[in-house]
């Protein structure tokens, strides 16, 4: 499953944030997945995971606060498409990523290919046999 956290505080730093692989860590240090230097930010201060059935689970994996939709929440909470994700002085809007369509152009070039190569090989043989 793919997610983006679009940024929604102000700031100059990117405005969307495109994750694939989990578990993901958001906070200070320089061993999270996603660095923010802001005021009120913790070393590891969230975690995003996905929790099977349960979809996209966000934890407080500080001592600092955490606000899901302007309320404070407990250790974990389960993230809807559009949730308000709210730590420190920093605010993120919660998105499932549009599924894009994969590229089939060189697997059909090599069809075609193929293809007008078999009918060239088989004129070829009438030619020969008459």
């Amino acid at each position: 499953m793919n997610i983006r956290l679009e940024r929604i505080d102000c700031s100059s730093f990117a405005k969307h944030i495109n994750i694939s692989d989990f578990p993901f860590k958001i906070g200070r240090s320089k061993n999270c997945h996603h660095r923010i230097e802001a005021k009120g930010v913790w070393p590891f201060h969230i975690v995003l995971e996905q929790d099977g059935e349960n979809g996209i689970v966000v934890k407080n994996e500080s001592e600092g606060s955490l606000l899901v939709n302007s309320l404070k929440t407990s250790k974990s909470v389960r993230l809807k498409n559009g949730d308000l994700i709210q730590f420190g002085a920093v605010g993120f809007r919660f998105w499932i990523a549009p599924i894009e369509q994969m590229s089939h152009r060189t697997s059909e070039f090599n069809i075609w290919l193929g293809l007008v190569i078999l009918i060239i090989s088989q004129i070829i043989l009438m030619g020969w046999l008459l």
